[in-house]
């Protein structure tokens, strides 16, 4: 291999190192051929030099052939992984309805049933993370709660990893995730499935459901306190200003803030009666803005560091119609990446008159 300076490097070329930011961001990965769009992300980001393979360079295809082969490579690992993943998260939410119907019934949580019925799901889903930015694309609207109680218990694993929790404990952390609602077994459906506007004293029947979770979990075998916890406190915020109790930050249990926020990102990921869903990114915006006393920061920084990282080579669109790939990701601003569009390298932590609002599922 060879150091190269830049402006003498030849289009085709591959790298034969990382390269990355002067802010230790992960610019191009090794073996990236370096064509027009890629020499200019290298001035964009005053890197003078790189190493390079010493190899006979690739030249480049024709124009229209560079696009049909270089565009659609989020694409088409998306459509690799999701027809795979999409089948583990049905039979998983399938299953859980039936395990959640026998509770509804007056059975106890069937718990070895339930971690059965996650377990491959997790394992699937932590070899590809990259599908916590199309979820929207494995719900239906018929069996959203069911879909609402695996999504968040696999995202709270996922944090849990993230945030180096010790692995122990991360499966109660996804039973805690999955059983979160479970209180609600326990509320008339009438109340639960009307679709109209609630009365006050539905919405407070509503509103049990944490404490009728909180109840039925500690009868429960193999799942720990903070399980229950998780099930009373995740409407509770850091300012005192959730419920039932009206808790603050210091008197809240970790795995609580935890499903808190996988709770959030997902209800605002997803369409629901009252709500159509948002793209990741404006969910991630929110989510930012309220670690500012409604969610723990911590939880939610590293929530957004973690599905972020994934991001670029995804296809998105912008709030002006158009089209772009992500192709940077800035770990200090990791909602506001570097969008290639139209052969322009979009800022959008410069653009903050854009945002993506649709990663676009293939």
């Amino acid at each position: 291999m060879s150091i190269v300076d830049v402006k003498q490097l030849t289009v085709g070329a591959k790298l034969a190192e990382e390269v990355y930011t002067s802010l230790g961001g992960l610019l191009f990965t090794k073996g990236t051929a370096l064509y027009e769009k890629e020499l200019e992300l290298l001035d964009v980001f005053m890197i003078d030099q790189v190493e390079i393979e010493d190899t006979e360079p690739e030249w480049p295809e024709p124009a229209e052939q560079q696009v049909a082969a270089t565009a659609p490579i989020a694409a088409n690992q998306s459509q690799s992984e999701k027809p795979a993943f999409q089948d583990t998260f049905d039979k998983a939410t399938t299953s859980l309805r039936k395990l959640l119907q026998h509770v509804e019934g007056g059975s106890n949580i069937p718990v070895m049933d339930v971690r059965e019925v996650i377990s491959p799901l997790l394992e699937q889903f932590s070899e590809q993370p990259r599908v916590l930015l199309s979820l929207r694309g494995f719900s239906k609207a018929d069996s959203y709660s069911y879909e609402h109680a695996v999504a968040v218990g696999m995202i709270s694993y996922m944090i849990a990893k993230w945030m180096k929790i010790p692995e122990r404990e991360w499966m109660q952390i996804a039973l805690a995730g999955t059983l979160l609602d479970i209180g609600k077994t326990k509320i008339d459906r009438r109340i639960l499935q009307k679709p109209g506007k609630l009365t006050d004293e539905e919405f407070e029947e509503i509103k049990r459901h944490t404490v009728y979770g909180y109840q039925l979990i500690r009868a429960s075998h193999g799942l720990s306190e903070g399980v229950a916890l998780a099930a009373l406190q995740h409407h509770e915020r850091e300012d005192g200003s959730g419920y039932p109790l009206g808790l603050s930050g210091a008197k809240l249990h970790l795995y609580s803030k935890i499903t808190a926020v996988a709770d959030v990102y997902h209800a605002m990921c997803s369409d629901r009666v009252y709500q159509k869903a948002k793209s990741p990114y404006v969910v991630a915006e929110q989510l930012m803005q309220d670690s500012f006393g409604k969610l723990d920061p911590q939880v939610v920084h590293t929530f957004i560091k973690g599905v972020t990282q994934f991001a670029v080579g995804t296809v998105v669109e912008l709030s002006d119609g158009k089209l772009g790939k992500i192709v940077f990701t800035d770990s200090k601003h990791p909602t506001r990446p570097m969008i290639e569009s139209g052969g322009t390298i979009l800022n959008l932590v410069e653009s903050r008159q854009l945002s993506i609002v649709k990663v676009i599922e293939n």
